[in-house]
């Protein structure tokens, strides 16, 4: 810029001229100095456009409209479909494809499919030998029925891929309204989510049979193994039936047997291994502060910090530290002195 404006004082100006004239080798040396200076930056400004006019060809040339209807990665693909590739000219490297029209992917309607690849590279080479995907989202339009769930699939239901030539497997959803609870009253509320298991296996080797952990985001009191629970997560089987409860918090005040629980106690079944000492179907309750639990005939209530072991019959099985029972509670993380803290469960 200092060379552009001095070169147009000399071509206007008479009287920077003389001055130039005057001292020919200093002006001379000096606007040397600031060509080179400026040669500089002209060549970093042209090797920044060249590379931005590279990126937006390539991300041009990987934003394909089919223009004949082909099947890519297991999908019958409709003329129309837009497409995003992974590497250009390599259609089954599509990271989303959007149609205008919904489609039947992997047993569901949609009309959106995003996916998540994986690479495999030659080890003595480095060269790509192929791309597949490991995960896959879809959308759709309103409820679908999916491995026996209605789905929400107006958000996002993930399909997981467990190696390069498998098939696509169910793997998370969000419940949409009219999911029955099995062997109880009620149905799931809507936003539920749902995810597929494959067991879960402990470090002794025990493995728990569990098929579906299902999440309640919902703060209303949800009816559940004869109490009424907040914000449950829960394992089933593979009919949808209720093996355990993980975690959960009491959303009324609750009576059982001689003792007496505040709305908020945290609440689950006796997990592995705490069901070698105890019946599996225990409940395990532990009080929250500033709440605690009283016993009928007992001055010392329990308090945060202590669980309570009850069958479902309300007979106290043991009074354990929380250590003890399996429990676990983790610290909150303030961002900004926002607490993230969610609104409490409401008793129905």
């Amino acid at each position: 810029m200092a060379l552009l404006i001095w070169l147009l004082r000399l071509l206007l100006s008479r009287r920077a001229r003389s001055r130039f004239a005057a001292r020919p080798v200093l002006g001379a040396a000096l606007m040397l100095v600031l060509a080179l200076a400026a040669s500089f930056y002209v060549s970093f400004q042209y090797q920044m456009w060249r590379i931005d006019r590279e990126f937006a060809r390539q991300d041009a040339a990987r934003r394909v409209t089919l223009a004949e209807a082909q099947t890519l990665g297991g999908v019958l693909m409709p003329v129309g479909a837009r497409l995003t590739l992974a590497k250009e000219g390599a259609l089954e490297t599509y990271t989303e494809a959007l149609f205008d029209s919904p489609v039947l992917a992997y047993g569901v309607r949609v009309s959106r499919i995003e996916r998540y690849l994986h690479t495999d590279y030659d080890s003595k080479t480095y060269e790509e030998i192929r791309r597949y995907p490991h995960t896959i989202h879809l959308w759709g339009a309103g409820p679908q029925s999916v491995e026996g769930w209605q789905c929400d699939t107006s958000q996002k239901l993930r399909l997981r891929v467990e190696d390069p030539d498998g098939r696509p497997e169910f793997a998370e959803c969000v419940l949409a309204v009219g999911n029955p609870i099995e062997g109880g009253t009620g149905t799931w509320p809507a936003g539920t989510e749902v995810l597929r298991m494959n067991g879960t296996v402990y470090t002794d080797g025990h493995r728990e049979p569990a098929n579906w952990m299902v999440r309640v985001h919902d703060p209303l009191g949800l009816p559940l193994a004869g109490l009424t629970l907040g914000r449950p997560t829960v394992y089933l089987d593979e009919n949808h039936r209720l093996l355990t409860v993980s975690e959960a918090e009491l959303a009324c005040p609750l009576t059982l047997g001689e003792m007496r629980y505040p709305a908020g106690t945290q609440v689950k079944t006796a997990g592995y291994p705490l069901r070698q000492r105890f019946p599996s179907q225990s409940w395990v309750f532990s009080p929250v502060a500033p709440g605690h639990a009283t016993r009928a005939g007992q001055p010392q209530p329990v308090n945060d910090g202590m669980s309570v072991v009850q069958a479902p019959d309300g007979a106290v099985l043991g009074v354990l530290s929380n250590e003890e029972a399996g429990v676990l509670r983790f610290a909150r993380i303030i961002v900004n002195e926002t607490d993230p803290q969610e609104p409490p469960v409401r008793c129905p």
